[in-house]
Protein backbone atom coordinates (compact mmCIF):
# COMPACT_ATOMS: atom_id res chain seq x y z
CA UNK A 1 0.00 0.00 0.00
CA UNK A 2 2.72 2.46 1.11
CA UNK A 3 5.22 1.87 -2.09
CA UNK A 4 1.67 1.95 -4.28
CA UNK A 5 1.15 5.54 -3.18
CA UNK A 6 4.81 6.42 -3.59
CA UNK A 7 4.79 4.94 -7.24
CA UNK A 8 1.43 6.73 -7.58
CA UNK A 9 3.06 10.14 -6.81
CA UNK A 10 5.52 10.48 -9.41
CA UNK A 11 3.86 8.17 -11.94
CA UNK A 12 0.17 10.26 -11.70
CA UNK A 13 1.41 13.37 -11.30
CA UNK A 14 0.71 16.35 -13.51
CA UNK A 15 3.10 18.70 -15.49
CA UNK A 16 2.32 21.84 -13.34
CA UNK A 17 3.67 20.58 -10.06
CA UNK A 18 6.55 18.95 -11.81
CA UNK A 19 7.78 21.87 -12.95
CA UNK A 20 7.09 23.37 -9.85
CA UNK A 21 9.08 21.15 -7.81
CA UNK A 22 11.82 20.93 -10.25
CA UNK A 23 12.45 24.66 -10.75
CA UNK A 24 11.80 24.96 -7.09
CA UNK A 25 14.52 22.45 -6.10
CA UNK A 26 16.83 24.12 -8.68
CA UNK A 27 16.57 27.49 -7.62
CA UNK A 28 17.29 26.14 -3.92
CA UNK A 29 20.21 24.51 -5.23
CA UNK A 30 21.53 27.81 -7.08
CA UNK A 31 21.11 29.42 -3.87
CA UNK A 32 22.96 27.07 -1.66
CA UNK A 33 26.10 27.26 -4.24
CA UNK A 34 25.91 30.84 -5.17
CA UNK A 35 24.38 32.57 -2.41
CA UNK A 36 23.50 36.18 -3.01
CA UNK A 37 20.42 38.39 -1.06
CA UNK A 38 17.84 35.19 -0.84
CA UNK A 39 16.21 36.23 -4.70
CA UNK A 40 16.97 32.16 -5.64
CA UNK A 41 16.34 31.00 -2.17
CA UNK A 42 12.97 32.41 -1.69
CA UNK A 43 11.73 31.72 -5.11
CA UNK A 44 12.40 28.43 -4.68
CA UNK A 45 10.94 27.95 -1.38
CA UNK A 46 7.71 29.59 -2.84
CA UNK A 47 7.86 27.15 -6.03
CA UNK A 48 8.44 24.43 -4.05
CA UNK A 49 5.49 25.65 -1.95
CA UNK A 50 3.28 25.83 -5.11
CA UNK A 51 4.53 22.33 -6.57
CA UNK A 52 3.35 20.32 -3.09
CA UNK A 53 0.32 22.57 -3.00
CA UNK A 54 -0.66 21.82 -6.69
CA UNK A 55 0.13 18.07 -6.20
CA UNK A 56 -2.32 18.25 -3.52
CA UNK A 57 -4.88 19.88 -5.63
CA UNK A 58 -4.55 17.15 -8.52
CA UNK A 59 -5.78 14.18 -6.05
CA UNK A 60 -2.90 13.94 -3.92
CA UNK A 61 -2.98 11.74 -0.62
CA UNK A 62 -1.64 12.49 3.14
CA UNK A 63 1.07 9.75 2.49
CA UNK A 64 2.08 11.60 -0.78
CA UNK A 65 2.24 15.09 0.72
CA UNK A 66 4.88 13.24 3.31
CA UNK A 67 6.99 11.61 1.07
CA UNK A 68 6.96 14.63 -1.04
CA UNK A 69 8.52 16.25 1.67
CA UNK A 70 10.61 13.92 2.92
CA UNK A 71 12.35 13.75 -0.85
CA UNK A 72 12.61 17.60 -1.16
CA UNK A 73 14.09 17.41 2.60
CA UNK A 74 16.44 14.56 1.97
CA UNK A 75 17.72 16.52 -1.52
CA UNK A 76 18.51 19.92 -0.16
CA UNK A 77 20.41 18.36 2.79
CA UNK A 78 22.74 16.68 0.72
CA UNK A 79 22.81 19.63 -1.71
CA UNK A 80 24.14 21.67 1.77
CA UNK A 81 26.25 19.14 2.97
CA UNK A 82 27.94 19.16 -0.45
CA UNK A 83 28.06 22.98 -0.41
CA UNK A 84 29.97 22.63 2.56
CA UNK A 85 32.48 20.45 1.88
CA UNK A 86 32.80 21.88 -1.45
CA UNK A 87 33.95 25.68 0.93
CA UNK A 88 35.85 23.60 2.67
CA UNK A 89 37.69 21.65 0.36
CA UNK A 90 36.01 21.25 -3.19
CA UNK A 91 36.10 23.89 -5.78
CA UNK A 92 34.19 26.42 -3.95
CA UNK A 93 37.12 26.76 -1.46
CA UNK A 94 39.18 27.76 -4.71
CA UNK A 95 37.25 30.59 -6.10
CA UNK A 96 36.85 34.00 -4.69
CA UNK A 97 33.53 33.33 -2.88
CA UNK A 98 35.72 32.16 -0.50
CA UNK A 99 37.48 34.58 1.96
CA UNK A 100 40.64 32.12 3.50
CA UNK A 101 42.51 35.03 5.15
CA UNK A 102 41.15 36.63 7.97
CA UNK A 103 40.42 40.33 8.56
CA UNK A 104 42.72 40.75 11.74
CA UNK A 105 46.47 40.59 11.12
CA UNK A 106 48.22 37.37 12.62
CA UNK A 107 49.52 39.01 16.33
CA UNK A 108 46.31 40.90 16.85
CA UNK A 109 46.37 39.59 20.02
CA UNK A 110 49.76 40.39 20.99
CA UNK A 111 50.66 43.72 23.30
CA UNK A 112 51.09 46.87 21.76
CA UNK A 113 54.58 47.65 22.68
CA UNK A 114 53.46 51.37 21.79
CA UNK A 115 50.83 51.07 24.90
CA UNK A 116 53.48 49.73 26.67
CA UNK A 117 55.14 53.21 27.28
CA UNK A 118 52.10 55.04 27.71
CA UNK A 119 52.03 53.34 31.47
CA UNK A 120 52.08 56.20 34.14
CA UNK A 121 51.02 59.34 31.40
CA UNK A 122 48.99 61.57 31.89
CA UNK A 123 45.91 62.89 29.71
CA UNK A 124 42.26 64.08 29.51
CA UNK A 125 39.31 62.88 28.57
CA UNK A 126 37.42 64.34 25.18
CA UNK A 127 34.48 62.20 25.89
CA UNK A 128 32.26 61.05 28.41
CA UNK A 129 33.63 57.82 29.64
CA UNK A 130 31.02 55.08 30.80
CA UNK A 131 33.66 53.51 31.44
CA UNK A 132 34.36 53.44 27.80
CA UNK A 133 35.96 56.69 26.18
CA UNK A 134 38.38 58.44 24.10
CA UNK A 135 41.86 59.81 25.84
CA UNK A 136 43.90 62.52 24.36
CA UNK A 137 47.76 61.87 25.79
CA UNK A 138 50.57 63.61 24.10
CA UNK A 139 48.56 65.28 21.28
CA UNK A 140 47.17 61.56 20.29
CA UNK A 141 43.53 60.06 20.85
CA UNK A 142 43.49 56.83 22.21
CA UNK A 143 40.61 54.18 23.44
CA UNK A 144 40.28 53.75 26.79
CA UNK A 145 38.51 52.24 29.63
CA UNK A 146 37.75 53.83 33.39
CA UNK A 147 38.90 51.74 35.93
CA UNK A 148 36.17 52.12 38.72
CA UNK A 149 33.90 55.06 37.77
CA UNK A 150 32.35 57.11 35.33
CA UNK A 151 34.66 60.03 34.29
CA UNK A 152 33.38 63.22 32.93
CA UNK A 153 34.34 64.71 29.80
CA UNK A 154 37.72 66.93 30.09
CA UNK A 155 39.44 64.88 33.74
CA UNK A 156 42.77 64.19 33.97
CA UNK A 157 43.20 60.69 34.41
CA UNK A 158 46.48 58.60 34.30
CA UNK A 159 47.32 55.50 32.20
CA UNK A 160 47.55 52.41 34.98
CA UNK A 161 47.60 49.53 32.65
CA UNK A 162 47.25 47.60 29.67
CA UNK A 163 45.98 44.75 28.41
CA UNK A 164 46.19 43.37 24.45
CA UNK A 165 45.01 46.85 22.93
CA UNK A 166 43.24 47.95 25.82
CA UNK A 167 44.04 51.09 27.75
CA UNK A 168 42.62 51.74 31.31
CA UNK A 169 42.80 54.97 33.09
CA UNK A 170 42.05 56.49 36.21
CA UNK A 171 41.39 59.60 37.72
CA UNK A 172 44.69 61.46 38.39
Amino acid sequence: MFWDEVVSLFTEMNLVPAILLIIGLIFCIVEIFIPGFGVFGITGSILLVGGVVAKMLYGGTVTQLFVLLFIIAVVLIIMFAIAVWSAKKGLISKSPLVLKETALPENYDQVDVNLLKLIGKEGITTTLFRPQGVVQIEDKFYDAISVGEYLEKGTRVKVVETQGNKLYVQKS
